[in-house]
């Protein structure tokens, strides 16, 4: 069976969101744009009243498959004995303890687990014996492109949840149309595209609509950052004509790139929206060294991460100068800034000690993590802005190697 439009998934989850989350809701697919705008959703449907944890568990250790090798029962590997899982105990999974009859503050309790491909190798068996034992009233929103379902029980257990309607995956748009006599105005993305622009106030023709994806991007994010844009240069107006290739002409961003140079800017800066999408333009399409030859993908992330820390560190240095007391004008040339000095001193200024340190030991966490685990680098520096942006805590290395 074909999977929908991510649209109509959304709306599935719009009205689930309204009659109440069950005990177990899951949302994966290939496309993470959907999946945090289906998560978002179904956050802001949790009582005001319960208690919510959010669990980002791009951190979280896999374990390895020990499904059987031995297909020639036909079950294609699956195990069939009562040990399905690498943790069939609330020892190893205590996040889901609250579920069970509300948390300490709460008679109800929620857990989101976001980028939760390895917490569901690790505790899919737990969850499975778990979720029958929650108590009413709370829940599990579990987020990931991917789910293993290959063992028995599990697999019986997100059937039994889609049944009930609370398994939702999320596809990529197409590009251009399944018969392909037909162009690309017609395809799913350029369509959507001109969807979302007339519910920001940028009603867009066919031809504009494609001119986006064809000029600045093929990425949902990307795409409604740049209809946002649109709207803020030429202001929302819900009732005028829609705009065609030539009223965009003069606005349209250019196959938007990105350097390491202004990520480092954004995140001092604090502007999330622009750092997230400097990420994005990064890994999509590459950045250029000195020489300006394009850089290997497996250099972008230590290119990227090394001028970030040299910018926080930088800043580091100037406000413990500028907290000593040295004047705002001599700190440039304390710390050896010879150009750009106006903009050294207002990212000085605008981030306090305590939070350069958290973003150092935020950068350091990350760049571990590289070490250990084969992540994709992307989104460990999402990782990195969680922590800047949000304050979450940064694990001890020791909790890593646990």
């Amino acid at each position: 069976m074909a999977v929908p439009h991510p649209e109509e998934v959304l709306q599935r989850v719009e009205r689930l969101a309204k009659k109440g989350l069950p005990a177990v809701t899951i949302v994966t697919g290939t496309n993470d744009f959907f999946r945090r705008e289906a998560v978002d959703l179904l956050l802001g449907a949790i009582p005001s009243d319960a208690e919510l944890r959010v669990l980002d568990a791009v951190e979280v250790r896999g374990v390895a498959d020990r499904g059987d090798d031995d297909d020639d029962d036909g079950d294609g590997g699956a195990e069939s004995g009562p040990d399905i899982g690498a943790d069939g105990g609330l020892g190893g999974c205590p996040e889901l303890v609250d579920l069970r009859g509300g948390g300490l503050f709460a008679r109800r309790a929620f857990l989101c687990v976001r980028r939760a491909k390895n917490w569901w190798t690790r505790h899919a068996a737990t969850l499975v014996d778990q979720a029958p034992k929650f108590g009413a009233g709370c829940g599990v929103i579990v987020e990931a492109p991917q789910l293993n379902r290959r063992k028995r029980a599990v697999a019986a257990f997100v059937k039994e949840w889609a049944d009930h309607g609370s398994v939702f995956e999320f596809r990529d748009l197409w590009e251009l149309p399944y018969d392909r006599s037909r162009g690309p105005l017609e395809g799913e993305l350029a369509r959507w595209v001109a969807h979302r622009g007339s519910r920001l106030g940028v009603p867009l023709t066919p031809e504009a609509a494609w001119m986006i994806v064809a000029r600045v991007s093929k990425q949902p994010a990307e795409l409604v950052a740049e209809l946002a844009r649109l709207r803020d240069v030429l202001g929302e107006e819900r009732n005028r004509p829609p705009l065609g290739p030539a009223d965009l002409k003069e606005h349209l961003t250019i196959g938007f790139e990105s350097t390491p140079f202004e990520f480092a800017e954004a995140v001092l800066a604090g502007d999330r929206r622009r750092a997230q999408r400097s990420v994005h333009a990064m890994f999509a399409r590459g950045i250029r060294g000195r020489d300006g030859r394009a850089i290997d993908q497996g250099g972008l992330f230590p290119f990227v991460t090394n001028w970030l820390y040299l910018s926080l560190a930088r800043a580091y240095e100037g406000r413990a100068l500028l907290d000593e007391g040295v004047s705002v004008r001599d700190l440039p040339g304390r710390v050896g800034i010879r150009q750009f000095g106006d903009r050294f001193v207002a990212e000085v200024k605008k981030n306090d000690a305590a939070r350069l340190r958290h973003g150092l030991l935020a950068l350091n966490h990350c760049q571990r993590m590289m070490r250990l685990s084969a992540e994709d680098p992307e989104i460990v520096l999402e990782q990195f802005l969680s922590h800047w942006f949000d304050g979450a805590p940064v694990p001890r290395a020791r909790d890593l190697e646990a």
